[in-house]
């Protein structure tokens, strides 16, 4: 009789858990809600335009913005210089440059205090 009690109390509880948990998991999904939202202005519309090709395709790599410019490296060419290699676009001249050759291969790059960083090997 008393283990009758205990497993009857003990269901009860969870019972009790499993009503609690369902209740919050309604809540949970009436506040997490999805929305449209556009980014820009006055409901201005995203223009692509084409800017000039990368002189040295990539795969697989890393892309950091510093000062307006656009650094591209670390990524696969199919090269002697696979995975050396850093690229810099210029969207206000429309203009590539190559940088000197990364000193690590495999490597990943961040922006710190506007400088550019690598890290790997």
């Amino acid at each position: 009789r008393a283990d009758a009690q205990r497993l009857q109390q003990a269901n009860r509880s969870l019972r009790s858990d499993v009503e609690r948990l369902q209740h919050e998991l309604e809540a949970m999904r009436k506040s997490h809600t999805s929305q449209e939202v556009n980014p820009f202005p006055n409901g201005a519309k995203l223009n692509w335009k084409k800017c000039k090709d990368m002189p040295t395709g990539m795969i697989c790599a890393q892309t950091v913005l510093i000062r307006g410019n656009v650094y591209v490296g670390g990524g696969a060419t199919g090269g002697d210089d696979d995975y050396y290699l850093i690229q810099q676009y210029s969207p206000t001249d429309d203009r590539w440059s190559t940088l000197s050759p990364a000193p690590v291969r495999w490597f990943g790059m961040g922006d710190l205090n506007e400088q550019l960083v690598i890290v790997g090997g």
